[in-house]
């Protein structure tokens, strides 16, 4: 049941100080570009352990993008070579796995033009990629690995398409071609909503014949529409979604804003009861237009908390922002802020001042019809009611082992004082050395632990994740905990693993051969262009199949493995130029 205005306008007026609080948020007197119609997104772009800002929007009638790097809460734009846009969307991700948080930007230009472009970060330098994609506006693009190969895909709906481009390394990008109805004013998000550790996708918006909010289930790359009990979503478009674990149990909940057919304003929760069902929740006092809202953990209790911004459908459309207190058990209560009102733009939780305490940034256009861009640091006020959120444990038992052509990673659940075991979510890292991620990048510094961006772990609440598609090789793993507030713990001790596919004797064309095969005495090792009369030399390791290093030496031409357990072996070579893997039998 809706409140009416005059009752919202009330609630608004309460403050923390009627209770002896001061309010939980206070402006920060920092200069930013004043954008409405507008995007933005939180990310450490430069690698320094604070969160930097990417925006988009128009200032005036001028369309605007930036980069705006923070030096210990000054910000700077670097002048990045972005084109200037606005009605669109801001995504930062590291798609190459190389360290460095790359950006996919989309919108209008001042011409009508819709973009959608990824530039990449090299040591805080952006260039464009070259990745063709459809231009989009009034719509979302967002990362998320879809085909657990460890890189990132593409989703987006809006601008009368929806659709899944598949990373294939090398700057190419595939539509899959994925059954989405195409949508204007179209949202989107991941989430793994059945924990069966493959991505789901959350279509919504208009398709021309209706407005729908419609559900796809990944099936090891193939998507189909879900048939939700005991009803459908609720069809919206012109807001925004977003998967969370809202009621701590170890699923994730949906989170919905937008309007129905008739221009209606709604904000829904939909509790995930497993199974396909979803209960709805009316968040309330939530009635309005053009919205969008973030999830967070403002006050450290380990219960996700909802920020709203939007118009409201009457009172000549005044702006209007909501913050709505979880209480737990999809009970939400709409707490003063004091924040003013925005709308046409977006608004982000973060940390940015690193001091335990989750801030906010909004963008769009206010009351008065003015474009602001706005920061407004979490001093919590009273710090006998709010605490400072700490990080949760590292994982522990970290295992590995193969299924058919699969790796599949476990691991123990970590602690955390504020947010329960069910609800922590867990950030994988995949590389070919100790350390790496070239494999799978957890946007996060492997040392700290500091996390690149402001949101869940790259495998969920899963405990357990498939890798699938990666070559042959040797690889190392390790898993950190990130929990409701998006605070991260340490890694795990890391652990190794020796991959072959089930059927494929090598990877690549191959730099050696072996005699015999099997053996039982002697291993005879040729390399071409190796040798004591040669300059070339080459670094030859041997594993066991659990990835334990059984050999390794430069330049071997005999290898005595009379001693050795009989079994299967794997034998990398590398010369400098090329890596090739071949297994071998011990008999």
């Amino acid at each position: 049941m809706r409140l009416h205005i005059l009752g919202i306008f009330g609630l608004l007026l309460i403050s923390f100080t009627s209770s002896g609080q001061q309010p939980p948020f206070s402006l920060a007197h920092v200069t930013l570009p004043q954008l409405g119609y507008s995007s933005c997104a939180w990310g450490d772009f430069d690698n320094d352990g604070d969160l930097d800002l990417a925006i988009s929007g128009a200032e005036g009638i001028y369309p605007r993008s930036k980069i705006l790097r923070n030096d210990q809460g000054v910000f700077t734009d670097i002048g990045a070579n972005l084109p200037a846009l606005h009605y669109g969307a801001t995504e930062w991700g590291d798609y190459d796995a190389d360290g460095d948080l790359d950006l996919i930007l989309a919108g209008m230009d001042a011409s009508g033009n819709s973009y959608t472009k990824v530039y990449d970060n090299s040591s805080g330098v952006f260039t464009e990629s070259g990745i063709a994609l459809p231009g989009m506006q009034d719509g979302r693009v967002t990362w998320g690995d879809y085909d657990n190969d460890g890189d990132l895909d593409i989703l987006m709906a809006g601008n009368s398409l929806s659709k899944i481009f598949r990373n294939d390394g090398n700057h190419l990008f595939t539509d899959i071609l994925a059954p989405f109805p195409p949508v204007q004013s179209g949202r989107c998000c991941w989430g793994d909503y059945n924990n069966d550790g493959q991505l789901d996708a959350l279509i919504c918006g208009d398709t021309g014949g209706g407005i729908h909010s419609l559900l796809y289930r990944n099936n090891h790359g193939i998507f189909t529409e879900v048939n939700i009990s005991p009803a459908p979503f609720t069809g919206l478009y012109g807001g925004h979604a977003e998967f969370a674990d809202l009621d701590r149990d170890g699923d994730l909940d949906l989170a919905l804003s937008g309007m129905d057919i008739y221009v209606d304003g709604y904000f829904f929760v939909y509790r995930n009861d497993r199974n396909d069902q979803f209960t709805q929740f009316e968040i309330p006092n939530s009635n309005i237009l053009h919205s969008s809202f973030d999830i967070g953990d403002y006050d450290a209790d380990g219960l996700q908390d909802l920020i709203l911004i939007g118009r409201m459908p009457a009172c000549g459309g005044t702006a209007v922002t909501l913050l709505h207190h979880n209480l737990g058990y999809m009970n939400f209560v709409t707490e003063s802020s004091l924040l003013p009102g925005i709308r046409n733009g977006g608004v982000t939780w973060g940390d940015v001042n690193n001091d335990g305490h989750t801030d906010l940034l909004f963008t769009g256009i206010d009351g008065f019809d003015v474009s602001k861009t706005l920061l407004y640091l979490n001093n919590l006020g009273d710090t006998t009611t709010f605490a400072v959120n700490s990080p949760p444990t590292a994982p522990g038992n970290l295992t590995v082992s193969q299924v058919s052509n699969d790796l599949v990673i476990t691991w123990i659940s970590a602690m955390d004082a504020e947010t329960p075991v069910n609800a922590l979510s867990y950030n994988l890292m995949i590389g070919t050395a100790s350390g790496s991620f070239n494999t799978m990048a957890p946007m996060a510094d492997p040392a700290s632990g500091f996390r690149q961006v402001v949101c869940r772990g790259n495998t969920t609440a899963d405990t357990s994740w498939k890798v699938t598609g990666i070559p042959e090789g040797y690889y190392y793993f390790s898993v950190q905990t990130i929990d409701n507030g998006y605070l991260p713990g340490l890694f795990s001790a890391e652990t190794g693993f020796m991959y072959s596919p089930v059927g494929t004797e090598e990877l690549q064309e191959p730099i050696m051969t072996l005699a015999p095969n099997p053996c039982h005495d002697i291993l005879n090792i040729r390399i071409p262009g190796t040798g004591a009369d040669q300059e070339q030399k080459a670094m030859v390791t041997i594993f066991n199949t659990v990835g334990k290093i059984r050999f390794q030496g430069p330049n071997v031409n005999t290898l005595d493995v009379s001693s050795w357990t009989p079994g299967i072996y794997f034998i990398r070579v590398d010369n400098g130029n090329t890596l090739s893997t071949m297994k071998f039998v011990k008999d």
